[in-house]
């Protein structure tokens, strides 16, 4: 499991430091970000829920 989490956790960091170009890229950027981090959060409830 703590593998996913490091995995999920470096892709966030790569999304984040990504040099802003534009709008559209600013966009990608929060939305890719917000999307891994709320992977992230299910990842780490689902399986407190399940036991």
């Amino acid at each position: 499991m703590y593998l996913i989490y490091g995995v999920l956790i470096l892709a966030m960091i790569f999304f984040f430091v990504l040099p802003i170009t534009d709008a559209r890229t600013a966009r990608m950027k929060l939305s890719v970000v917000s999307s891994l981090g709320v992977l992230l959060a299910v990842c780490a409830v689902v399986p407190r829920l399940v036991h």
